[in-house]
């Protein structure tokens, strides 16, 4: 979950406070998950979303086979194998180029909790999005493609919610590369600043 905006300076002073997308949900109930709630104009902005999370993830992978010593590498993975974490990028970015969820929710009471800004069905790969998702910038850390890609991450790669937020992303990395290995928001934050710049 994350907090934005008017609780943004609350969620930096709580120890507790969660900045990431909600965690991997369970099978929802009844038959909701097949409809999905999304309207048109939402489900628009989430292709849009999934798109620029492609470009920016393709970018990065670039980038860091350009340099492997990549700055940005080092600060969300530490001293990971490169080669690993290339792989499970390049099976987020194919998993993104080449799938959309089976299902769109769109800021349903019962999920979107105060701090969330999205979630996904591990099972099933349907997602769903929250109102700071829609109201998320296009770029910089916690952005709407970034996002897309942390939750994509779960069901791609596994990935887990070890750390949330910038701070305990990066530090994650320093103090166990293994688990930031792991960590969704760690190929979040990544993407955000290795991939920058992408081309359109």
């Amino acid at each position: 979950m994350r907090l934005v905006t008017g609780v943004l300076l609350l969620a930096l002073a709580l120890p507790g406070a969660a900045w990431a997308q909600g965690k991997p949900q369970g099978a929802p109930q009844g038959q909701r998950e097949q409809a999905g709630t999304c309207s048109a104009a939402e489900r628009q902005i989430i292709e849009q979303a999934f798109q620029d999370a492609y470009r920016m993830t393709l970018h990065a992978i670039r980038r860091l086979d350009q340099n492997p010593q990549l700055p940005e590498f080092r600060q969300w993975f530490g001293t990971a194998p490169v080669p690993q974490v290339r792989g499970n990028l390049v099976l987020i970015l194919k998993h993104i180029g080449t799938r959309r969820p089976p299902a769109l929710f769109c800021n349903p009471p019962d999920r979107c909790n105060p701090g969330t800004f999205a979630f996904v069905f591990t099972g099933s790969g349907g997602m769903g999005f929250c109102r700071l998702f829609f109201a998320a910038r296009d770029g910089g850390f916690d952005s709407r493609p970034g996002i897309v890609v942390h939750e994509v991450s779960h069901v791609a790669i596994r990935t887990r919610d070890i750390a949330y937020s910038p701070p305990r992303a990066a530090q994650l990395a320093k103090d166990d590369p293994m688990a930031a290995m792991n960590n969704a928001d760690n190929y979040e934050y990544f993407v955000e600043s290795a991939g920058v710049n992408a081309p359109r």
